[in-house]
């Protein structure tokens, strides 16, 4: 049998070991893996929810798109949503890769990573829709 070293005692123990003989330490490997969708999964609907609530806002009230300020420019611009869109969709895409670096649901994770996307690109068109209804 191969021997490895304990994470939190850095003593050689077994590999097949579930605790750590000498600090009692529960020493599950994968138990974050199983994390990793549920984590994403979760941020994903939380990012998806807060978007389609922009939106109805932003339909009830198109005039938001329209507002400038001092200097002539839009207050919510393309840019500055697509900025709000993606620092969020960037961090949702992150357990989906640390579970294909950890060769960890491969497929399914990719799937995620591209609905992850599909759904961003849809909601800049959707974004830039609105604005062309409100008239920037």
């Amino acid at each position: 049998m191969s021997k490895i070293l304990c994470p939190y005692c850095r003593k050689e123990i077994d590999e097949t070991e579930k605790i750590c003989p000498f600090c009692t330490t529960k020493l599950t490997k994968d138990d974050y893996k199983k994390l990793l969708f549920s984590l994403g999964a979760g941020l994903y609907i939380l990012w998806f929810i807060a978007n389609i609530a922009g939106f109805l806002i932003l339909n009830h009230y198109p005039q938001i798109l329209t507002i400038k300020n001092k200097d002539n420019e839009l207050i919510f611009s393309l840019i500055e949503y697509i900025e709000i869109c993606i620092q969020p969709a960037v961090i949702i895409l992150v357990p989906f890769i640390i579970a294909i670096v950890k060769k960890y649901k491969i497929k399914e994770s990719s799937i995620c990573i591209i609905t992850i996307v599909l759904t961003l690109i849809i909601f800049i068109s959707y974004f830039i829709h609105l604005q062309k209804a409100a008239g920037v």
